[in-house]
C-alpha cells in the first residue's frame, strides 16, 4: 500500500454516491500549496472525513492506495480538527468470501461427491490475499495519521 500527504486545499469533490458510512467520489481535486494540481479519481472515503472533503477546505489530506482502493483517510484542518477513517468494508468482504468458501469446500467434500472445487480455491487464495493486502493498508494508514499528530497548521 502506498500513503502519501497533501497539504493545500480541496478545489473540487464530484460525489457519485454515499451509502453504508461510505462515500465514493467521481473525482476530488487538490490544489497543494506548492506545486500543480492533484486529481484522485473513484476515492472511497468513509463518511466522516468525507465531510470535510468540500471545495475551499484546506488543511493536510491523507491519502492511500490500496488492493485496488484509493482514497482519503485523514484530514487535519488548518483549524486544528483532526478527522480519520480507513474505508475497510472491503476487509470484511474479503473475510466473508473466505468463510463461503470455506463452507462450500466443506459442503463439497462430506455432503455431495468428495472433491475439492478448484474455484473454491483459487477464491479462498483471493480471499486471504485481499483480506492481508486490506488490514495491511489500513495499519499503514493508522500508523501514517497517528506518526503526524504533532502536525500544526501554518499560521
Amino acid at each position: 500500500m502506498t500513503t502519501s500527504i497533501i497539504d493545500g486545499r480541496v478545489e473540487a469533490a464530484d460525489l457519485k454516491r454515499a451509502k453504508g458510512g461510505l462515500t465514493i467520489f467521481r473525482s476530488i481535486t487538490f490544489q497543494p500549496d506548492t506545486g500543480p494540481t492533484r486529481t484522485i479519481k473513484n476515492a472511497v472515503v468513509k463518511d466522516n472525513v468525507a465531510s470535510e472533503l468540500v471545495p475551499g477546505a484546506a488543511g493536510r489530506f491523507y491519502l492511500y492506495n490500496a488492493f485496488d482502493l484509493k482514497g482519503v483517510h485523514g484530514v487535519r484542518t488548518r483549524d486544528g480538527r483532526s478527522i480519520y477513517g480507513f474505508a475497510a468494508n472491503n476487509k470484511k468482504l474479503f473475510l466473508i468470501l473466505g468463510i463461503v468458501n470455506i463452507a462450500w469446500i466443506a459442503l463439497r467434500v462430506f455432503v455431495i461427491d468428495g472433491q475439492v472445487p478448484l474455484l473454491a480455491i483459487l477464491l479462498m487464495i483471493l480471499a486471504v490475499a485481499g483480506f492481508i493486502f486490506m488490514s495491511k493498508g489500513e495499519n499503514e494508514a493508522k500508523a501514517q495519521f497517528d506518526g503526524d499528530a504533532g502536525y500544526a497548521p501554518p499560521a
